[in-house]
């Protein structure tokens, strides 16, 4: 059985013009779509800021140098135009690939809030550090050697209680929270 050159190369011709329509349609709704979803990332980041730091009425990216890899960036929240803290975006691993939290620190030293913007954990255990109950732990005066998860444990004075099996997770958000402080201690320290 030969077959016919024509039979071969037509329709291989035309899945080739329809994977070069596709692909341009595809790019033009990127090009079309980006600045709209930068907005929309910048507009849930912002909103982030404020949770971890409620006092603040407007957030200016530092200038000061990152201390670690995992440090994505660090804001200073001012509140009539005087510095009241920062808000600290870290990421670390987690058991579900890597997580990332923003911790504020307000200049007194104390963590004002702490939220989880970005972790795929599993739903029913490690995402419960999306909850208040766990990540209200957090508020408290900074530890001197950072927080430390126990289990069973009392939280509290630097001490912070692991979610029931998800252990992982839960020293995965304090590792995250413990490089936010290592950053609040180099920035205040330039402050």
């Amino acid at each position: 059985m030969k077959g016919n050159a024509k039979e071969i190369w037509k329709p291989t011709l035309v899945l080739v013009l329809i994977c070069f329509v596709v692909t341009a349609c595809l790019a033009a709704t990127n090009a079309a779509t980006k600045g709209s979803i930068a907005a929309q990332a910048e507009k849930d980041a912002q909103e982030s800021r404020l949770v971890a730091l409620p006092e603040a009425g407007s957030f200016e990216k530092s200038n000061a140098k990152l201390v670690s890899n995992k440090v994505i960036d660090c804001y200073e929240g001012k509140k009539g135009g005087q510095p009241i803290g920062w808000v600290i975006t870290t990421k670390t691993a987690s058991y579900g690939g890597d997580i990332t939290v923003m911790t504020g620190i307000k200049k007194s030293g104390k963590v004002s809030g702490v939220v989880l913007t970005n972790t795929s954990d599993t739903p029913g255990l490690g995402l419960n550090a999306k909850k208040a109950s766990f990540r209200d732990q957090y508020k408290q005066q900074v530890p001197a050697n950072g927080f430390e998860v126990v289990k069973n444990g009392k939280a509290g004075n630097g001490k912070i209680n692991a979610m029931t099996g998800a252990t992982i997770s839960s020293k995965a958000v304090t590792e995250a929270v413990n490089n936010a402080i290592a950053e609040y201690k180099q920035v205040k320290g330039g402050a």
